[in-house]
């Protein structure tokens, strides 16, 4: 007994710390490198963001080299049925976040989250290092973090997918909210979060829900980037 609460109080401190290092990685860089992101260009910001990202999957990876690798094998000895199960889940996280966007959009009458319309502007101002930041090193970082630690520390299903799902959505849109009714915006986020929490807790394997998410993020960029030059 004496063991597993050592064990278990150990996993909340170490997937404690991988969050806190996630929220304040970006940072540290910021200061590492003496920079004050109040003054400075837009295609800095994304030169610095990058490598703040790039260094934390180098990071995270290490902290969790063993399963890592061993789940990155697994996934991709088997890829089409991992595969398969992978799309099954994130279509049914996208069906709800394009419902829900919908909504937000047509019948709430709102416009672009805040996040969406910073993403978007950092998007066309460098293409190639954006594009490898939401496509490789944000999947890495976030299911790392929001899966991979969260399931260490909530083994019960449905509070492990719902922390995880709630968590994830919540830090995509918290600083943008500016009203009350903004908080409509978790919703999107929250679902797609959720699915991949679920996605990883049926298969546990973080490569099912880190392909996913790299699949979502570049699509993504590619529509942003398609609807930019037109």
């Amino acid at each position: 007994v004496i063991i597993k609460m050592k064990q278990k109080l150990l996993n909340i401190l170490k997937s404690t710390g991988v969050l806190i290092l996630m929220l304040l990685w970006p940072s540290v860089i910021f200061i590492i490198f003496n920079v004050d992101i109040n003054n400075i260009t837009s295609k800095d910001y994304v030169i610095y963001y990058t490598i703040s990202s790039l260094t934390l999957s180098i990071i995270l990876i290490t902290i969790y080299r063993k399963d890592f690798f061993k789940d990155l094998k697994s996934y991709f000895k088997n890829f089409k049925k991992n595969f398969e199960t992978s799309f099954k889940y994130w279509l049914a996280g996208l069906a709800v976040m394009y419902i829900s966007n919908l909504f937000i959009t047509f019948v709430l009458n709102k416009q672009l989250a805040g996040n969406e319309e910073t993403v978007r502007n950092y998007l066309i101002t460098l293409p190639l290092l954006m594009t490898f930041d939401a496509a490789i090193c944000a999947p890495i970082n976030e299911e790392l973090t929001f899966r991979k630690s969260f399931k260490e520390i909530f083994p019960s299903k449905w509070v492990f997918v719902i922390m995880s799902g709630l968590i994830f959505g919540s830090l995509h849109v918290a600083s943008y909210i500016e009203t009350f009714s903004d908080i409509i915006y978790f919703i999107p986020y929250s679902a797609l979060g959720i699915a991949f929490a679920l996605l990883y807790y049926k298969t546990d394997n973080i490569f099912s829900s880190i392909t996913m998410h790299s699949i979502h993020n570049l699509l993504a960029t590619i529509l942003v980037l398609l609807g930019a030059s037109l």
